[in-house]
């Protein structure tokens, strides 16, 4: 299998899983997103049930102390304050001040519960309050309220903090506004019962963005702290997430939290809301117990489909180990027909020249020459001849023996024995193989020249490196054989060494015509082939050898001279 199919097929599998991997992620997050969204808005549903009930016990609230006061202000009677002060304990005080600001008449709850009427002495003068200001404009039959506040005696916070909320209405007689009823409200009930849900937790921010309320009392009536803390550093975001907002919208202010604007008496504050359990721990329960059933339901379908797998993978890989074998086989085969080949050429010559010699001794016979040093002269010629032929036997039955066993050889005496065997076939064929060493900047001479053949040594399988030469020279025979400019082209086929530091290197080249560019890019391609008869394994086998069994590589050469195809067979020393 040549790299250029390996890396075709392993960039189709990667591309595929990438498309698979990025598939798969699209889906789980569209399935994540729609499955947060679903549970955020039952959340969301939820939250504004909540709020509106908020919303309409404040309006309750209102409406109900508005008519209080309403009753108050048609006549100013002690009695009256006392009354309502007793009957209604969110009542913290029920004072009728003047138009100039002096209070009147005050009643009192006390922290004990008592109730107790402010004597004339310590009654104050209120002119300068807020609340006083905005309640002595109302006309006639109007309540208003003020804004949610801490109690304040004396120009001094009460401690520890007080939280009221303060409601008044002009008081009117024949026509003329003669002062103001204020009643003080003790707010801190109210506050724990706005945080006591048990499905979330409540906070309540002013237009400045500060908290009134607040799940940690360290935090809550946050302007009034020292320093003062707002809830863009509480909740480490900008204070457009704090803006007020209309009465029908509502905001996420993070993935937990969501605000609704809420309409405290007419005073614009905003309402947030945090689930208990948060969104996105349902979301992360709710994928657990997802992925816990779809691995249980996977279990059930992979594991048998995974035993079916792994037995067919086990067969394929039998069949493929089997097909390796008989390919490789297939090739030493074919490598051993070549030789057999080469062997065949060997032994014409000498044949030739044992029947030469013997119709020679007949001839001499015959003419009364033969006599014994005649006889001795030709059985020496004779002899010479057959040894030359026992010696080729040898080279050809020791070719292929041991290939699997790592030996030290040398690369030098390697392709002397290729070019001692195959030298007669390729000349017969009007081809000359050339076996030349480079030393120094690729100054080459002959192999039978080389002065110092060690420096070719390495540890390796001789058998192998024989059986890819083979297949390279063979290769290179045939395609001199087809070239259409075999006449006027040089008929060489050239075996060049060169000697690294760590590895060795042979390069086959021939002068058939080159290798066009799409052949060059399928050359190691299985059962791809240029040839009509030919099976497209010879060059995958020697290339699989040289990579997995000689731990080197093979290659064809992307840049050579016009007209001329080289192989590149490199092979470690060690």
């Amino acid at each position: 299998m040549n790299l250029f199919y390996k890396k075709s097929r392993l960039n189709f599998v990667w591309t595929n899983l990438w498309v698979g991997i990025a598939l798969s992620i699209l889906v789980l997050g569209s399935g994540i997103w729609v499955i947060h969204s679903d549970i955020q808005s039952r959340a969301l549903e939820r939250l504004k049930q909540q709020h509106t009930i908020n919303q309409s016990r404040i309006n309750e609230f209102q409406q109900t102390q508005s008519q209080i006061l309403r009753s108050l202000s048609e006549h100013i009677d002690p009695s009256l304050f006392y009354h309502f002060l007793k009957a209604d304990t969110h009542i913290m005080q029920i004072r009728f001040i003047d138009l100039k600001g002096d209070e009147k008449i005050r009643f009192d709850r006390l922290r004990d519960g008592s109730i107790r009427q402010t004597s004339a002495d310590k009654l104050q003068n209120k002119a300068d309050r807020y609340y006083f200001k905005q309640f002595a404009v109302l006309s006639e039959n109007v309540v208003d309220f003020s804004e949610l506040d801490l109690n304040m005696e004396h120009g001094k916070l009460d401690t520890p903090f007080n939280p009221t909320l303060r409601a008044g209405i002009a008081v009117y007689e024949n026509g003329v506004k003669i002062g103001i009823i204020v009643i003080n409200y003790y707010m801190q009930e109210w506050i724990q019962h706005l945080k006591s849900n048990n499905d979330s937790t409540f906070f309540l921010i002013d237009q400045d963005g500060y908290f009134l309320i607040h799940p940690e009392p360290t935090w809550s009536w946050s302007k009034y702290r020292s320093p003062a803390k707002s809830a863009v550093e509480y909740f480490q975001l900008s204070e457009s997430h704090f803006s007020l907002l209309n009465e029908s919208e509502y905001r996420w202010i993070n993935a937990d939290t969501v605000a609704f604007s809420l309409d405290l008496n007419g005073q614009k504050l905003l309402a947030l809301y945090q689930p208990k359990v948060s969104p996105n721990d349902i979301l992360i329960r709710r994928l657990v117990q997802f992925g816990l059933i779809i691995l249980l339901s996977l279990l059930l379908i992979v594991v048998p489909l995974v035993g079916m797998i792994r037995f067919n993978l086990h067969r394929f890989e039998e069949e493929r180990t089997k097909n390796k074998i008989m390919l490789t086989h297939q090739s030493k085969l074919e490598a051993m027909g070549d030789m057999l080949g080469a062997i065949a050429h060997q032994w014409r010559q000498p044949l030739n020249s044992i029947g030469l010699i013997m119709q020679d001794l007949v001839s001499a016979f015959n003419h009364s020459e033969l006599n014994k040093e005649y006889l001795k002269t030709s059985e020496k010629g004779v002899m010479e001849q057959l040894q030359f032929m026992s010696q080729t036997i040898d080279a050809f039955r020791n070719f292929f023996v041991d290939e699997k066993k790592e030996e030290l050889c040398n690369l030098v005496e390697i392709v002397t024995e290729i070019r001692t065997l195959y030298l007669t076939q390729l000349t017969t064929h009007g081809i000359t193989l050339e076996t030349v060493c480079a030393k120094g900047n690729e100054l080459l001479h002959p192999c039978q020249d080389e002065s110092v053949p060690e420096r070719f040594n390495l540890s390796s399988h001789p058998a192998l490196i024989k059986q890819i030469l083979l297949n390279l020279i063979t290769n290179a025979k045939e395609a001199l054989d087809h070239s259409l400019k075999r006449r006027s082209a040089d008929c060489t086929i050239t075996l060049t060494l060169f000697a690294y530091d760590d590895t060795l290197r042979i390069d086959v080249s021939d002068s058939a015509g080159g290798i066009n560019a799409l052949t060059a890019k399928r050359i190691f391609e299985p059962y791809y082939t240029t040839k009509e008869m030919g099976t497209g394994l010879g060059l995958t086998i020697a290339h699989t050898l040289a990579k997995r069994h000689l731990k080197g590589d093979l290659i064809l050469q992307p840049h050579t001279k016009k007209g001329i195809s080289t192989f590149t067979l490199t092979l470690p020393r060690f």
